[in-house]
């Protein structure tokens, strides 16, 4: 409600400005115009206090999916033209000082006001026709990043292991099994040897998950498929009729991995074996160094009875983990992967530029991250993949939907 209110009070202070567009207007033109803007502000209003008084696991894919992604795409494309015009009002404020009533000035002021109103406007276009575009072509053309992680002393069995990474599926935002089908395809022509998906599933419930079990069924590794929960996977965003629905919509969550035959690690560790080699794979629930997701990942009780391997890979949904805990608590994990920004599905990714919104939440929010040898004998990575698919805004601009995989080679020890 905070980010709706900042919303509105945006809204009003644009449609203020273009009072004087308003009024060249015909009436019914002026009208019509009144209406159209203020609608995704309404769009997503209806959206918050709908989903408190109908739980969003009734409505309609269409209805949940498109309500709040027109209005998202509306409202950031207002807010790029709030911006362009910020100047403008900071030239309005000088105007009511003394020195702003100058003969020169006022005149200086208004042709500024009006160089700043059509950059906001034309900074408005731009971003609206990205967002479209992104949500038309962007949203589906799925990226494979290959990446060589350095693991001290790796034993020759695991030289060269392929792990596959997925990442924040979010069903709920899929309006057909037909992209993920070409997903789980690119994924099993990388051949790995294991896969790994690092959490959310869905956006709000279990019952998203209908119509997708064949096509996940479909991911297949020698080494196995292992998946852990993210922080909406646990039905936390919307409301329940009661506390035992909740638990159930997680315990069919269970079940469906089992469906699927990917197998879920709920604050879990397990060895597993590649030729006469072992290594840890661990797999910690939601914890995140925020106040703004409930945290149930258990680090001790995931590691009891865990033996320290050669290599120790963790698996975290929220990359804020790894700084908050992980490198203080557990050095030894040689690879940490998670998921969770999203690379906030905006932001530049080409010609070595690796930028995105996302940053200003999050100090590692896509790619691989280096803890730069802790010790002499300790070195650590994380992995932060951008996600298969998207949630609030349904596209991405630049930043694609990520496979990853990760190739690990030996460094040997000096």
């Amino acid at each position: 409600m905070p980010l709706f209110a900042l919303l509105f009070i945006i809204d009003w202070l644009v449609f203020a400005d273009l009072r004087a567009f308003r009024q060249k207007l015909p009436r019914f033109a002026s009208l019509s115009f009144g209406i159209f803007w203020w609608t995704p502000v309404s769009l997503l209003l209806v959206f918050l206090v709908g989903s408190v008084v109908v739980s969003l696991t009734h409505w309609p894919d269409w209805l949940r999916i498109y309500l709040p992604g027109v209005a998202v795409i509306a409202l950031v494309s207002k807010t790029a033209l709030f911006v362009g015009l910020l100047p403008s009002y900071a030239f309005r404020l000088l105007a009511l000082f003394p020195f702003g009533k100058q003969s020169f000035i006022p005149g200086f002021f208004r042709r500024a006001g009006i160089f700043f109103r059509n950059t906001g406007i034309a900074l408005s276009v731009l971003v609206f026709a990205l967002m479209i575009l992104g949500s038309t072509w962007g949203v589906y053309r799925f990226r494979v990043t290959e990446t060589e992680v350095g693991i001290r002393n790796l034993p020759p069995e695991l030289e060269g292991l392929r792990i596959v990474q997925l990442s924040d599926i979010h069903l709920g935002s899929w309006v057909s099994a037909k992209p993920l089908a070409r997903a789980v395809s690119l994924v099993q022509g990388l051949n790995p040897d294991l896969v790994v998906f690092t959490g959310d599933m869905v956006n709000y419930s279990t019952a998203e998950v209908q119509g997708f079990e064949e096509v996940l069924a479909g991911i297949r590794a020698p080494l196995g498929v292992y998946a852990i929960l993210g922080n909406h996977d646990y039905g936390d965003y919307t409301s329940w009729r009661n506390q035992a629905d909740k638990e159930k919509n997680l315990t069919d969550m269970e079940i469906f991995y089992k469906k699927i035959g990917w197998n879920l690690l709920r604050n879990q560790s397990v060895i597993i074996l590649k030729d006469s080699a072992e290594f840890l794979l661990s797999g910690v629930e939601n914890w995140s160094a925020t106040n703004r997701f409930r945290k149930y990942g258990d680090m001790q009780k995931t590691l009891q009875g865990a033996e320290i391997q050669s290599l120790n890979i963790l698996l975290s949904h929220d990359p804020t983990h790894w700084d908050a805990e992980v490198k203080i608590k557990y050095p030894w994990f040689d690879l940490t992967l998670s998921g969770h920004t999203h690379g906030m599905q905006m932001g530049i990714d080409f010609s070595g530029i690796h930028w995105s919104p996302a940053k200003f939440l999050y100090e590692e929010w896509g790619g691989l991250y280096s803890s730069q040898g802790r010790t002499p004998d300790e070195d650590g990575y994380l992995y932060v993949n951008a996600g298969l698919g998207h949630i609030g805004y349904p596209g991405r601009i630049g930043i694609r939907p990520e496979i990853s995989l990760l190739i690990l080679k030996n460094i040997q020890e000096y």
